[in-house]
C-alpha cells in the first residue's frame, strides 16, 4: 500500500454498543430479548363464532437504547403477531411514538392463518430519536383492536464531538448510491468488524463503475486530523482480494472539498490516516478503484478531529 499524502497511524479501533434488556409493560414473555403479550383481538374480518381470537403480539429485542442521532441503527426491531386459535383473521396494528421520534411505519395489516402449524408472520420496524429528543426512557407502543404492546426505549446523551471522539459515529451518512442489501447507515454505526458484513458495512450500487463516493455529515464545523477507514476484510473476504484499493479522503471547508490523504495499492482492511487539521463539516472517501474492481466495500468510516 502506498499512502501518497497523509500519515499512516497504527491501529485503532472503536466498536458500538448495544445494551438489550427486558422492559415492563403486560409482558407475558420477556426473555432473551424478545417482549411478547397475548390478548384476546377483535379483527377487522374473522369466522371466529366470538368475533374475537387469540394473538401473541412481540418485539425482537424487547427494549431498545438509541442515541439521538440520525444513523443509530441500533432501532431496528423485529415486531410479530401469532394466531394462536384455530380461527384466521385479518388483523390492523397501529404504531405510536412521542412526536420526536421517527418510525418506519404508522400501520400494519395482515392475514394471520390459523394454528396447526402455528404460523408467526413479521415486520420491521424502525425506530428513530431526532436530536430534541431528551435523553431518558420513552415508550412505543403496538396497538391491535384488544391489546397494547408497549416497547420500551431509553434514549441516551448524543455521542460527543470532543478531541478523543469519533464524531461521525451515527450521524448522517451520504453516498453516490447505496446497494439494496446493505443500509447507507452501516459505515457510520460503530461496528468495525468485517465478519458482521452484511448486517453492517455498506457499498454502493454501481459495480464496475467508478470513482464512488461514502461520506458523513458533521455536527458542526471541526477540526478533523484523522480519519480511520475500514474496508471489507476477513477470511472469506480478504482485503487484498475484496477491499478498496485506490481512494482520497477530503473535508468540506467553508463549503469547498479539499483533499487531505491519498492512498493507492492498498490491500489491507484497516487504514488510519492522520494529516493537519483542517476545520470541516463534512468528510467524504472517494474511491476510485476496488481490489476486484466491481464494489466500494467499506465496513466503518470514522473521524477524528487528532
Amino acid at each position: 500500500m502506498r499512502i501518497v499524502r497523509g500519515r499512516l497511524d497504527s491501529a485503532r479501533r472503536s466498536g458500538g454498543l448495544t445494551r438489550r434488556t427486558g422492559g415492563p409493560g403486560r409482558v407475558l414473555a420477556a426473555a432473551a430479548g424478545v417482549l411478547a403479550l397475548t390478548c384476546l383481538v377483535t379483527p377487522q374480518a374473522s369466522g371466529s363464532p366470538s368475533g374475537r381470537v387469540p394473538v401473541e403480539l412481540a418485539a425482537t429485542p424487547g427494549a431498545l437504547e438509541i442515541a439521538p442521532q440520525p444513523c443509530d441503527r441500533r432501532g431496528q426491531v423485529q415486531v410479530s403477531m401469532t394466531n394462536t386459535g384455530d380461527t384466521a383473521a385479518f388483523v390492523d396494528a397501529r404504531f405510536r411514538a412521542p412526536s420526536s421520534f421517527q418510525l418506519s411505519r404508522q400501520a400494519w395489516s395482515t392475514y394471520l392463518p390459523a394454528t396447526d402449524p402455528e404460523q408467526t408472520v413479521t415486520a420491521p420496524l424502525r425506530i428513530a430519536a431526532t436530536r430534541a429528543t431528551p435523553p431518558g426512557d420513552h415508550m412505543v407502543t403496538m396497538r391491535v383492536p384488544g391489546g397494547l404492546l408497549r416497547i420500551p426505549v431509553t434514549v441516551t446523551a448524543p455521542p460527543g464531538n470532543g478531541p478523543d471522539d469519533n464524531v461521525a459515529l451515527h450521524r448522517q451518512a451520504f453516498a453516490s448510491s447505496t446497494h439494496h442489501n446493505v443500509a447507507l447507515c452501516g459505515g457510520v454505526d460503530g461496528n468495525t468488524d468485517s465478519d458482521d458484513w452484511g448486517d453492517s458495512g455498506t457499498h454502493d450500487a454501481t459495480a464496475g463503475v467508478f470513482p464512488d463516493v461514502y461520506g458523513v455529515v458533521l455536527d458542526t464545523a471541526l477540526p478533523v486530523g484523522r480519519v480511520e477507514v475500514h474496508t471489507l476484510d476477513s477470511a472469506t473476504y480478504p482485503a487484498s482480494e475484496m477491499g478498496i484499493r485506490d481512494f482520497d479522503v477530503e473535508v468540506r471547508v467553508d463549503g469547498h472539498w479539499q483533499s487531505v490523504a491519498t492512498v493507492r495499492g492498498n490491500e489491507t482492511g484497516h487504514i488510519s490516516l492522520a494529516f493537519p487539521p483542517v476545520v470541516g463539516d463534512r468528510v467524504r472517501v472517494v474511491v476510485l478503484d476496488s481490489n476486484d474492481h466491481k464494489y466500494s466495500r467499506i465496513v466503518e468510516l470514522e473521524v477524528h478531529q487528532r
